[in-house]
């Protein structure tokens, strides 16, 4: 296809590497080298990729209308290992054929030459493309090492300046100034930007070089951000180009963009890796906006990026993660820490081991397994006084705190009802009385001469039999009223103290229903018990504990009360601890020596089963019934680990175990 050309382009290359020597500027340079690429391969494009930062990319130069799909292409390919070290790469996406070759010999990473065909290149040709291509890239070569002498000549002294100056700063914000006005001095740039990527929002401006402190309001300053985010966003660098100086109609284009920024503009990533394939752009990452007042200034700084921020980006993290560190850690880093240095090193991986099987014995060391509810403090012995009738309070005939012996009577009631009852029972034996007394006076009066006396006496006869069974039947109701007016005078069941509040006032004169709790009658000089509410979820280790453990069963009535037990025995693994809800340093002992068969749900406060436990003659002094108290149920040893995490075991255990069939 260029057979034709041949004897012209030894010549051509000749006159390129005198170029390449030349002091023309590098953006004319890399124009002309790539329009006469694209001449001579008669290639529909050209594009010149130099490297960047962090093995990013840079289209330097293009000739005709460079390809965006080859080139992501190109990239995708060169991420692999075998390709970069590759003679060339070539491929065909979406009806555009493209073939590349490394700047230096199978090195993709120092840059390359892209080129893109309208056609597919045949096979008896691709050797001469990559000839071709080879020595345009010797070429740019030359170039390239003509700028690496001067950049090491006039520029690494700076960057080696740039370096020290960020390792001597005392603050982040002085690092970041520092860095922005070092690279503006280095790279002859107009202005850099220091950013660095955000967690979540856009990136925030560190430094801005000839400015002492950015506003974030600015608009050139949210210019520069939507450009660091724009790097964040596609992983790769930002090339913004202005190449010619003159519009279509020949007038001068401006330098600065409507938002502020210059129109020649490279934003990257300062990283001191220099892997291809580590592309992503974490958050805290640092990035830079770099502007050129002309694209020539753009292109000569680039040629000398990959050469420069690797060795400032490893100066930067390093002091980053310094000034990252407590002052008071620095500070002992600079002194003892450089001795222990070289020997840390060499016992970190043994401390790290024994860290981990010292944390796995701490865990599996078997730990008390304490339960905790509450409850109240109560005497084993006491009765309640219920109302025996329906009608009122007539008389009290104790008060609050009173000491009352067994049959003392306490309280008499008045029941009308009851009264009304006796009174009409009393009335219809009275009515009994007087028409059986009238019935006699009748069989006296009555006449021996009549024809039907007999019959007559016999039937008044049992008209009395009848109303004496029923006057006997009214008596037998009336014993039975009697008895019941007699319950009406309440009497104490046992020996004890009278527990009320304000007695005379809530119960003098008061119309009670039968049945109605009046007061309770305690024996505090016996026996104490503690009452408690066990949660429903943690009695299952109370059973396996105190299964073996010797208990008496109490049998509780329906008004509370219970019988005297038997003394508490010395059973250690019966025992429990408590503390008043009024005294929580103070613990006392108990014996569990009853505990429920069934669930209760008081008040809607969740399921628990109540555990009584008697108190022996270690007993709280002066508490009054019904105090607070915290149980503490020592239910064996369990790992320490499951002691601290039995919330999450037991939460998992129900989820797994209790899972219905449509959840599964």
């Amino acid at each position: 296809m260029f057979a034709e050309q041949v004897d012209h382009l030894d010549k051509l290359l000749d006159e390129l590497e005198d170029l390449a020597r030349s002091d023309l500027p590098s953006s004319r340079f890399f124009a002309a080298v790539v329009d006469r690429l694209r001449l001579t391969m008669a290639a529909e494009s050209v594009v010149l990729l130099l490297p960047a930062a962090s093995g990013d990319w840079l289209p330097i130069a293009s000739s005709g209308v460079p390809s965006a799909v080859a080139q992501a292409e190109l990239a995708r390919r060169a991420t692999a290992s075998a390709a970069l070290t590759a003679e060339f790469l070539m491929g065909s996406e979406a009806g555009e054929h493209w073939i590349a070759t490394p700047l230096r010999a199978k090195n993709f990473a120092k840059g390359c030459l892209l080129a893109g065909t309208g056609e597919a290149i045949p096979k008896n040709a691709i050797a001469g493309f990559v000839e071709l291509l080879a020595a345009f890239s010797e070429v740019i070569a030359i170039r390239q090492q003509s700028e690496l002498e001067s950049f090491l000549d006039e520029t690494w002294d700076h960057a080696q300046a740039v370096c020290h100056q960020i390792n001597l700063a005392k603050s982040q914000d002085e690092a970041s100034a520092l860095l922005a006005g070092g690279l503006a001095r280095t790279l002859g740039a107009a202005r850099v930007t220091v950013m660095t990527a955000g967690w979540l929002g856009r990136p925030q401006v560190l430094a801005l070089s000839g400015v002492p402190q950015a506003n974030s309001r600015a608009a050139a300053v949210q210019a520069l951000q939507n450009v660091g985010a724009e790097v964040v966003k596609s992983g790769k660098p930002v090339l913004r180009q202005q190449a010619g100086l003159l519009d279509a109609q020949g007038q001068p284009l401006p330098e600065i963009a409507a938002d502020g920024t210059f129109n020649n503009l490279i934003g990257v990533r300062l990283s001191s890796s220099d892997n291809q394939t580590q592309n992503s752009v974490r958050a805290g990452s640092t990035l830079l906006a770099i502007e050129y007042q002309t694209y020539p200034e753009m292109v000569r700084s680039a040629t000398k990026l990959s050469h420069l921020l690797p060795t400032v980006g490893v100066a930067w993290e390093q002091h980053s993660r310094w000034l990252r560190l407590p002052r008071i850690l620095q500070l002992w880093m600079l002194g003892p820490m450089q001795a222990l240095r070289g020997a840390l090193s060499l016992l970190k991986w043994a401390a790290l081991l024994a860290i981990v099987v010292l944390a796995l014995i701490v865990l599996r060391t078997p730990y008390p397994l304490v339960i905790e509810a509450e409850g109240a403090y109560e005497p084993v012995t006491s009765r309640a006084i219920y109302a025996a009738d329906d009608g009122f309070i007539e008389e009290l005939l104790v008060d609050d705190g009173n000491c009352v012996k067994a049959g003392e009577p306490l309280v008499q009631m008045r029941s009308p009802a009851l009264e009304l009852r006796i009174e009409q029972t009393h009335g219809a034996a009275r009515a009994v009385d007087e028409e059986a007394s009238g019935i006699r006076i009748a069989i006296n009066q009555l006449s021996g001469d009549a024809p039907d006396i007999l019959s007559n006496q016999s039937r008044l006869a049992g008209k009395i039999a009848e109303l004496e069974v029923r006057k006997e039947s009214l008596q037998q109701q009336l014993q039975l009223l009697e008895q019941q007016r007699t319950r009406l005078l309440l009497k104490a069941p046992i020996d004890g103290w009278v527990v009320a509040k304000d007695l005379r006032r809530n119960l003098a004169g008061r119309p009670v229903r039968r049945g109605d709790s009046l007061f309770t009658i305690v024996d505090q000089s016996g026996l104490w018990h503690v009452r408690v509410q066990v949660a429903d979820r943690d009695v299952g280790y109370l059973l396996r504990h105190f299964s073996g453990a010797e208990s008496h069963a109490l049998t509780p009535t329906s008004n509370s009360t219970s019988t005297h037990p038997s003394a508490p025995n010395t059973n250690s693994r019966s025992n429990i601890e408590f503390c008043l809800a009024s005294d929580p340093d103070e613990r006392f002992t108990a014996e569990v020596t009853w505990i429920a068969d069934q669930v209760e749900n008081r008040h809607g406060e969740g399921c628990s089963v109540e555990v009584r436990a008697t108190v022996g003659t270690d007993f709280p002094p002066n508490a009054h019934a019904g105090a607070g108290v915290h149980a503490f149920f020592e239910c064996g040893q369990q790992p320490l680990w499951f002691v601290w995490c039995r919330p999450l075991v037991e939460a998992a255990q129900r989820r797994m175990w209790f899972s219905s069939q449509d959840e599964e």
